[in-house]
This record gives C-alpha cells, structure tokens and sequence, in this order.
C-alpha cells in the first residue's frame, strides 16, 4: 500500500496518524489511497458508518439523476456543460462507493484498499459472466434473448449459491421506507436551493 510522496520517497501509510503528518502526492492518488487518507485524518469522516452514510449516497443519486435529466432535457444545446455535470455527480456516488468500500477493509482488518480490488474484480466477474451474448458469442443477439438469457444466468447464480445473500423481505421493507424517509428530506433540500437561486 506504498506509493511515491511528494518528495519523491516513499508514500507515508494514511493510517499513520503520528504529527506532523506527511504529505502524500496526491498527483498519484488512487481513489482507495485517497479515501485511507480522509478516514484517517478527517473527523467527520472517520466518525461514520455504513447506515450513516447511506443518506449521502441517497442525496447523490439523486442530484445525479437531476444531471442526468437536465443533460436529456437540454441536449446538445447544452454543450459539454450538462455532460459535465452528470460526470460530476458520477464522482460524487463514486466517492460513497469508496467509502464504503474502507468501511469494509476497516470492518475485516484488511489493508486499506482491499475491499476496493475486490469490488472492481467482482463487478468485471459478475456482468462478464451475465453478458455471455457479448463475452462469449460471435455475432449479435435479439434484445429479447439478451433478457431471457441475462434471468437464466441470474437464476444459476441463486441455484449454485454463487450469487450474493439478499437480505430478507422485512429487511427490505425497513430499508425502502428509510430510503423513501430520506428521499423526501432530500427533495425539501434541492426545492429549498431551487428556491434561493
């Protein structure tokens, strides 16, 4: 978990927390690096947890949908302006993904990073594996087997046990109804600053 400082030697660890502080190179920051920094050296966002910070993750889904729709609304009129935005929400959720992501490598002891190596594996392994039209095939396939095919590999996931334990129908109902608490919260926020501009 070493990297170059920004004085040419060697990255200091973030979880090195004795004073003073060195200093990485943020040049050469990885989004996982960056993020063992700011859950070292930042209060506030080492005082958080997953159910925390789930509202963050709300509000940016949300905002980017915002980009996302205005982008669509104003199209190539808009320029790169708009295109701009959507990619500066995308940062913004990809950010609590980071986030979460050390959580996890906080939560089972693992070298800052590792959950992130994981989840960039995972995400290639799982949609190659649900995409055999386009991994596995040499010429086109309807939309309509695409879907078909994409369940049946789903379905084989659930059957071999390969696929991720879901959580149950109440758990699923608690999280909807706190998802929909804090949607609402979110959309006073956004009219609010609609409202001041």
């Amino acid at each position: 978990m070493r990297g170059t400082s920004a004085g040419g030697g060697e990255d200091p660890d973030p979880r090195d927390v004795r004073e003073p502080w060195s200093r990485p190179d943020v040049a050469t920051l990885t989004p996982d690096r960056m993020m063992a920094y700011i859950r070292a050296r930042c209060p506030w966002a080492a005082a958080h947890t997953h159910r925390t910070l789930a509202p963050y993750l709300l509000e940016e889904s949300a905002e980017l949908m915002a980009a996302i729709l205005e982008d669509e609304r104003v199209g190539s009129a808009g320029g790169s302006a708009t295109a701009d935005a959507v990619e500066a929400e995308l940062a913004d959720v990809l950010y609590q993904v980071v986030f979460h992501a050390a959580l996890l490598d906080e939560r089972r002891e693992a070298e800052p990073g590792d959950t992130w190596s994981s989840l960039q594996q995972r995400l290639v392994d799982k949609y190659v594996r649900r995409h055999p039209h386009v991994f596995e095939s040499s010429s086109p396939v309807p939309i309509a087997d695409v879907q078909r095919r994409y369940q049946d590999v789903k379905a084989a996931e659930r059957a071999e046990g390969s696929a991720a334990r879901e959580p149950s129908a109440e758990v699923h109902a608690e999280a909807a109804d706190e998802a929909l608490r804090i949607l609402s919260d979110i959309r006073e926020t956004m009219a609010s600053r609609n409202r001041q501009d």
